[in-house]
């Protein structure tokens, strides 16, 4: 940003740059299910990760991984937005951008998965975690209502936020 740079008469401030950003993502959560299922996966792992015995290192590793899935998940939105709206007709270079841009994603989300099974999987740990869940049945009550949290976070929630959105 540019230092001084008045918006509608108003000097804007740091704060001011961060509440847009955080509108920016929140805005991303709410209309992208792709940004809410890397979410949620994130969630599980980060919770999960102490169970395993995650070192510090491993943990650092971890959420460099998650946060560039994030960002690429953003950038892909932004692009895809600034595509619609420059061209509101089909366009066969539009269409290569877009795909382009989806196309990061997934390898970001591709690689993600594979420091995930470098990082997490510890059969040993993984099968003591899933007999502590299943024989607890205050544990696995809590996983299946997280598991049906996390779909209606994916699937149902925002339904309908994106024709409020656009009707503002």
């Amino acid at each position: 940003m540019v230092p001084g740079w008045k918006t509608n008469g108003k000097t804007r401030t740091q704060a001011d740059s961060f509440r847009d950003a955080a509108r920016g993502f929140f805005h991303t959560v709410k209309t992208e299910r792709n940004m809410r299922i890397h979410l949620t996966a994130a969630v599980y792992v980060l919770f999960f990760s102490p169970f395993l015995g995650v070192t510090r290192s491993e943990y650092g590793v971890l959420l460099l991984t998650i946060a560039m899935v994030i960002a690429a998940e953003a950038f892909n939105t932004a692009m895809e937005m600034l595509c619609d709206y420059a061209q509101k007709s089909y366009n066969p270079l539009i269409g290569k951008t877009k795909d382009i841009a989806a196309g990061a994603v997934l390898v970001c989300a591709v690689f993600a998965a594979f420091v995930g099974i470098a990082v997490l999987w510890r059969p040993e740990a993984i099968l003591a975690l899933l007999i502590t869940i299943v024989t607890n049945p205050l544990y696995l009550v809590l996983f299946i209502l997280s598991l049906i949290l996390a779909f209606f976070f994916i699937f149902k929630v925002p339904c309908g936020v994106r024709e409020k959105l656009h009707k503002k």
